[in-house]
């Protein structure tokens, strides 16, 4: 772990610490989650300069929004804390009324997403990108990045293989710093970006997906507002001021746009 991680994992305890955080000191790794996700859920109820907070349901205009769960792949979402279930719905009820014909996600795992964005979107062709199994990043990463990298690597089946839905879910692989996304180039009509959260790669990988997208595309980032070692927060904030209008959902991490 760099020194740098060390000082945030430090920082949140000092700001999120409080006497229950005493009672699970010695086990440093929950206790650091704990207190991220105390950070977490102040910022969400005290937003103090934050993304403002809209429901997906509310901006895109739906007053009922039916989405599809599978139960196998939604335990990798639904967690001890509810916002990663939050982002996961959130995320289905967007595909639910977008309808796109093309989903482009950047970062694969092991395939519950992509799952969840075929069986919610039926007319969609959804294209996921990762890294090859046997190659690590170029840019810079976190260091929960380089342990879903490690996760990634060991993975032996995804997780939508075996499902009707699996013909549509196409699996791309390379480094985004360097991958060729011509092929989609105007073509993507919801784009996911939950690949490594360094701000140098958040940057890199809405940057270089820009020219995927077209008018009425909503481009979705996973991992805002998380006060781990991320720099998802980082970038938002910069394409905010520089006049984006993009939201975070209410009680979770999911912040997204429509261009």
């Amino acid at each position: 772990m760099k020194l740098r991680e060390i000082g945030i994992v430090l920082r949140n305890m000092v700001f999120g610490g409080n006497l229950d955080s005493l009672l699970v000191l010695n086990h440093p790794r929950s206790a650091a989650q704990y207190v991220a996700e105390s950070r977490f859920l102040y910022r969400c109820i005290f937003p103090n300069g934050n993304l403002p907070q809209k429901p997906v349901w509310e901006f895109l205009g739906a007053d009922q929004v039916p989405v599809v769960l599978y139960a196998d792949a939604a335990n990798e979402w639904f967690r001890s804390v509810a916002s990663y279930g939050v982002d996961l719905i959130s995320m289905c009820m967007i595909c639910q009324i977008v309808k796109p014909k093309v989903v482009l996600e950047i970062g694969t795992f092991h395939g519950a997403g992509a799952l969840h964005w075929a069986g919610n979107a039926p007319d969609a062709e959804v294209y996921t990108l990762d890294l090859p199994l046997t190659k690590g990043p170029s840019l810079e990463v976190t260091l929960i990045d380089r342990e879903h990298v490690k996760s990634h690597a060991e993975t032996t089946r995804m997780i939508f293989e075996g499902k009707p839905e699996a013909s549509r879910i196409h699996c791309l692989f390379g480094d985004t710093a360097s991958f060729d996304f011509s092929p989609f180039f105007g073509k993507v009509d919801l784009l996911f970006i939950d690949g490594a959260h360094s701000y140098d790669y958040v940057r890199n990988d809405t940057l270089r997906t820009s020219a995927c997208c077209k008018p009425g595309t909503v481009v979705c980032w996973h991992d805002y507002g998380r006060l781990g070692v991320n720099g998802v927060s980082k970038w938002l904030h910069e394409l905010a001021h520089k006049g984006k209008e993009i939201y975070r959902i209410p009680g979770g991490s999911l912040a997204y746009m429509r261009l």
